[in-house]
């Protein structure tokens, strides 16, 4: 097992996917897609899209909340994670969950610091945005892979008009492309 399973998927391993195409989330001025889930031996990646429209909001406000949705983290002084912000979490059958707004690891830990299981963290990212509209694309990953069966993909955004919203998925499928995931390199 890679000593840093928890913090993404290897870099020598194909995964393997698995359609999901599924709004997770719609308000007025937001919408969450979760596209798919690439599976991997350790874990799995959720692939989502998120858009906004900028509504209402002066250039300020516009700049900032585009600023601090840069990969998860503030780009911007002064900019800090809300109670109201963007936030992402599983619930897997077992009762255990993993959300991004409580993981322990903030940033690069080192790979030999192993958290308790389950991890969530955001994993890559990248968005474009005008005066108008932002779009973007979030990766999260979900360590170990989830067990056989269903469990929940879970968002809140209050800011944006979205109270904790979850979706089911299915912990099976994941499981079985993770065995279909090839290494780069035999």
């Amino acid at each position: 097992m890679n000593a840093a399973a928890w913090q993404g998927p290897s870099g020598d391993i194909l995964g393997h996917c698995v359609p999901i195409q599924q709004f997770v989330a719609r308000s007025d001025r937001a919408v969450l897609v979760l596209q798919h889930v690439l599976a991997f031996p350790e874990g799995c990646s959720l692939c989502l899209r998120l858009v906004m429209r900028r509504g209402p909001l002066d250039e300020a406000a516009w700049q900032g909340l585009c600023a601090s949705l840069d990969g998860g983290y503030s780009a911007a002084p002064g900019l800090a994670a809300t109670d109201t912000g963007l936030k992402f979490g599983v619930r897997l059958p077992d009762g255990s969950r993993a959300t991004t707004a409580e993981n322990a690891f903030r940033g690069w830990a080192h790979p030999t610091d192993r958290p308790q299981p389950p991890m969530l963290v955001e994993a890559e990212g990248g968005a474009a945005y005008d005066d108008r509209s932002y779009r973007g694309d979030r990766q999260l990953w979900l360590w170990p892979l989830p067990p056989p069966g269903p469990f929940e993909f879970v968002v809140e955004w209050q800011d944006l008009g979205i109270g904790t919203t979850a979706v089911t998925l299915d912990g099976s499928a994941v499981v079985r492309a993770a065995e279909q995931a090839v290494p780069y390199w035999p």
